[in-house]
């Protein structure tokens, strides 16, 4: 709850970066000092223990405070195999405004979902059933396809090596973080603490 409390708020003023493909998948201002880009998967153990501990916390701190804009980017490992298919719904979801919804529902229940690859249930319950016709619709969209595909490149040109992983931005210069020790966010915090201090 706190996560969406926090999300609502920062969507209020949130907009798209430049030229790039981005619908529904942003929080904040896009003038922030700042731009964290979460590369992420939704099948991805390590990316859920991320959205549900440190992405609130960058919210609060960074976020909402006008200091960073922050992007998930969908990055479906091949390894999982319901990774793009869940990116898939995301993002068709995000098309029609239902991005935190979907996105959230899959995170909660990404145990049973990766097991039994039963996306669209996994998320029915946040979406009417005019909405969930409306996703189906939108799966295979070159609109759906090409922001996928855009933010597969966009990780690839990093190199995002496994998800989760970040790109902070300041100042025109890209930083990459990314590893298991290293996204607590006591770590995040001070890296982005002693960037804006520059």
């Amino acid at each position: 709850m706190k996560l969406a409390t926090l999300v609502l708020l920062a969507m209020l003023t949130c907009g798209a970066a430049g030229n790039d493909i981005i619908k529904g998948n942003t929080y904040g201002a896009p003038n922030a000092p700042l731009m964290i880009e979460v590369f992420s998967d939704f099948e991805c153990p390590a990316c859920k223990s991320f959205h549900d501990n440190e992405v609130p916390q960058l919210m609060r701190d960074f976020v909402l405070p006008g200091k960073a804009y922050l992007i998930y980017r969908y990055f479906p490992l091949a390894m999982h195999p319901h990774g793009r298919p869940a990116a898939e719904f995301v993002c068709a979801a995000a098309q029609i405004g239902k991005y935190q919804e979907v996105a959230e529902a899959l995170f909660a229940r990404q145990q049973q979902w990766s097991g039994d690859g039963k996306v669209e249930q996994a998320v029915n319950n946040v979406l009417t059933a005019s909405q969930q016709q409306k996703v189906r619709s939108l799966l295979k969209s070159p609109a759906v396809q090409d922001e996928i595909n855009h933010d597969m490149e966009e990780g690839k040109s990093v190199p995002v090596q496994g998800t989760p992983s970040l790109l902070i931005t300041y100042r025109l210069r890209r930083t990459p973080v990314n590893g298991v020790g290293v996204l607590n966010y006591t770590l995040v915090k001070a890296l982005l603490d002693d960037l804006l201090k520059k």
